[in-house]
């Protein structure tokens, strides 16, 4: 079961409830207000199933070997697309001077997982990546009750864009969150319980403002 976010918090954020380093001197003309708020920009659960971008009839079975097709594959890619427009922060595009992209990472796979996050203009054509030195590589779960289950393996990771790919990023509509797994070294008892694992991915985005307090 997917649970997709995709909150952005325009004007409630002027409540600033959710902003910090609130300025000490406002009488200074030439003073300037460095404050941060941060959102929730989407989650989901990638799997082996049609949602993930799986191919499906790699479930079924090889009369040859007695396995599901998947098994014969190196790496088994998963993928999902959300939508994501800055704009829809436009009140504060000129202020915004530093965007940090907080991705969570939990790898309910016994088997090393590589993920990426892609940014898509309106026709699907990458326009950046969150992890310009390549994927990243995600360890893999723990084995429970025999491998029926999985204990997840947990990576944070914070990547800063500056102004410069902050720019960049005005003509993103949508995120292709992108995970492959190795299925180089795979246990075969566990064949059976690969369809019931996940790989779930969760990004968040904190912006830093610079606001002028000058009249």
């Amino acid at each position: 079961m997917r649970t997709i976010y995709y909150i952005i918090i325009c004007l409630g954020l002027v409540s600033f409830s959710c902003l910090n380093d609130k300025p000490d001197d406002f009488d200074n003309p030439e003073s300037a207000w460095n404050p941060s708020f941060s959102f929730p920009v989407g989650y989901t659960s990638l799997g082996m199933n049609d949602d993930s971008g799986f191919d499906t009839l790699l479930l079924l079975t090889n009369p040859i070997t007695g396995d599901p097709y998947w098994v014969e594959e190196i790496d088994i890619p998963l993928s999902f697309i959300m939508p994501f427009d800055l704009q829809e922060i436009d009140r504060f595009s000129e202020e915004i001077i530093r965007i940090m992209f907080r991705i969570n990472t939990y790898n309910g796979f016994p088997s090393v997982a590589t993920g990426q996050v892609y940014f898509l203009d309106i026709d699907s054509a990458v326009v950046d990546s969150i992890f310009v030195n390549g994927p990243l590589t995600m360890e893999a779960g723990t084995l429970v009750d025999n491998g029926e289950t999985v204990d997840q393996t947990h990576n944070q990771s914070d990547v800063i864009f500056d102004q410069n790919k902050i720019d960049d990023l005005g003509n993103v509509r949508f995120i292709l969150m992108e995970g492959a797994l190795n299925n180089v070294a795979l246990d075969n008892t566990l064949i059976d319980y690969y369809p019931n694992y996940s790989l779930d991915i969760q990004l968040g985005i904190q912006a830093e403002l610079n606001m002028s307090l000058s009249p």
